[in-house]
Formats: C-alpha cells, structure tokens, sequence
C-alpha cells in the first residue's frame, strides 16, 4: 500500500498520513507491506516506523523519492552542479535509509525534465555520472534502486521501459533495475506483454493501476494479462498500489486490494 504524508494535487496514492499511521492501516486491510513516500528521509522516525513494522509483520518494499522533486526541485540531471550534487545527496539519504528496511529505492520524476528537446544529450550525461555514483552507493547498502519509466506528459525524456533498460544496461548499472508502472505503459508502449518480455532481466517491482489510474477493474487495461506475462518471466516480487485515491482513499486502497487478489486467483 502507498503511504504518503500529504496528498498532494491528482498524487497517485491511497494512504496520507505519518507512516505508523500508514502501516497500521494497510496491516487492518491485509497487505503485506508499505510503500513509504518522504521528501526528506532525515525527517523520518526510522525507530517509530521499525517498531510498527515489528508490531503488524509488515514490510518496507520501496521508498518513494518523487517528493524531493516536486517539493524541494531537486533533480540529478540539473544543470547547476551544486543543484545536482544536492538531490544526489538526497538520494543518498534515501539509499541510507533503505537499508534499514531491506527496501527499493524508486527514482522516476527526480531525473528532472527538459526545457527543450537540444538539452538531451547533456542531461543523460549528467544522469549517467549521477547514477553511476548513486548505484555504487546502492551496492555498499545493499540496496536495489528500481528506475521508473514515467509517461511523456510527466517526464519529456527516458519514458518507455525500452528507454530505461537501455540506459541500465548501456552504463553497466549492477544495483538499479526497472520499476514498470501499468498506467505509464498504457499510454507509451505499444505492446504491454511484449515490453514486459523484452526488459524482463531489468523487472524488479511493479505498480499496478488501471488505465485511468484508478485500482484495477475502474478502466479498461487487460490486467490479467499483464499479470500472466509476469508470471511467465517468474516475476516473483511486489505488486503496489500506486492510483489514485478515487472515490475515496478508503475505498480505493480496500478496492486495489480486493481486485488484485481476484486477479491472482484467476
């Protein structure tokens, strides 16, 4: 279940509130665990958040750093260096973090966007370097990093899971895999299940929505079948409720649950 503090605009998430709070709701509905969203993880009780995972048996599966952007601006490809080195060391802290829980770390909105298409070139330069440093330090954590393909009116560059694959495996990233979102795919790749078997080696978690980001079953994507293509790569690791809040966050978090069971049984 995603947890974030403030919802925030059209955010995507089905819990809001302090994270105890937040695990001890999703453990009350029967997941197995939370996906937490900080701007600053230096502000969390990481001992708070450790006792309430002990108390409900839940987990951390992932961290969501997306906040650092949309609060704070900061962005790994930014063109000032001291802007850049300032969300590297952000993501640092989450990656610090991380590794208290066992957990991912999602990069997808703070590799920033481009003013005009001319800046590509220099903006995967700079994400390179960024993610070089940032995977290494994943790796003395003993921390994954899964990296969001985003669809083209969020994020204007890297949008398909094709574009993501390719930059992990042109820079030799040994701790970042692939986060695929079904609502970004829906919109950027032509072919769900195809996408899915040709970046199978880089799958490493999953947000599930439905076409129009509501829980599963409130639009019109063939979730089954991308369940299915999943199970025939032997993805064997999470399914999180990233949609948005709709007609209410109780609703829709008991719903996204209930839906993705069904799903699973078929």
């Amino acid at each position: 279940m995603t947890v974030v503090d403030k919802l925030i605009g059209s955010a995507p998430f089905v819990c809001e509130g302090d994270p105890v709070s937040g695990i001890e709701a999703a453990a009350r509905l029967g997941y197995d665990g939370v996906e937490l969203h900080f701007t600053d993880p230096l502000a969390a009780n990481a001992g708070e958040i450790r006792t309430a995972l002990r108390r409900t048996g839940l987990g951390v599966t992932a961290l969501g750093t997306g906040r650092a952007y949309v609060n704070d601006r900061l962005s790994i490809t930014d063109a000032d260096e001291a802007g850049r080195l300032a969300a590297v060391r952000r993501l640092e802290q989450f990656i610090a973090l991380a590794g208290q829980f066992g957990a991912k770390v999602i990069i997808g909105c703070m590799r920033g966007n481009l003013s005009k298409p001319e800046e590509l070139p220099a903006a995967l330069e700079r994400l390179g370097r960024s993610m070089a440093h940032l995977d290494e330090a994943a790796g003395r954590e003993g921390v994954e990093i899964v990296f969001e393909p985003i669809n083209r009116y969020e994020n204007n560059f890297l949008c398909t899971m094709a574009d993501i694959s390719g930059f992990v495996r042109t820079h030799g990233l040994k701790h970042t895999g692939l986060l695929i979102d079904t609502f970004h795919m829906n919109i950027e790749e032509a072919d769900l299940p195809a996408s899915i078997l040709a970046c199978a080696p880089e799958i490493k978690y999953v947000h599930l929505a439905d076409s129009n980001r509501r829980y599963p079953g409130q639009g019109h994507l063939d979730l089954a079948g991308v369940l299915g293509t999943l199970r025939r790569i032997g993805y064997d690791g999470v399914l999180s409720a990233e949609c948005l809040p709709l007609p209410t966050k109780q609703e829709a978090a008991a719903g996204w649950l209930a839906a993705v069971r069904k799903l699973l049984d078929n």
